[in-house]
């Protein structure tokens, strides 16, 4: 339950909308540690820079988003228009865990976040749009 909430507010605010982004072994300990303070984690001044942290990734990656669609490139991953996109607590938080253990200090918090993207809000198939 305390994980859930403490997830929760973290995300709830961080659109997918700067901090650079932090290896997802480092990020993993310090949620984890987070967790085990329970809801006093949001006493913790590390609860607002994560937070800051996951809104920076998303501001980067939409800046990401918008220079590609600019230059009228492919890009990783396709938000809808009409709604803000929105990154699930339990899926970033999979995520993050599901990355190999030997190559969490190499994979940014960044690159997961674009990951969750591209499978959360995939591009349509330009041949299959073409055939259409």
């Amino acid at each position: 339950m305390h994980k859930k909430l403490f997830l929760g507010l973290l995300l709830a605010a961080a659109p997918v909308t700067a901090a650079s982004a932090q290896d997802v072994a480092q990020f993993l300990v310090r949620v984890d540690t987070l967790i085990r303070r329970g809801p006093f984690a949001l006493l913790s001044p590390d609860f607002y820079r994560l937070k800051r942290l996951v809104e920076a990734n998303g501001d980067e990656l939409k800046v990401e988003y918008a220079r590609e669609q600019a230059l009228g490139h492919r890009t990783a991953f396709c938000p809808p228009t009409a709604d803000k996109p929105r990154v699930n607590k339990n899926e970033y938080l999979a995520a993050l865990r599901a990355v190999p253990i030997h190559r969490r200090s190499t994979t940014d918090t960044r690159d997961v976040l674009r990951s969750v993207l591209e499978r959360k809000y995939p591009c349509p198939d330009p041949l299959q749009k073409a055939a259409a």
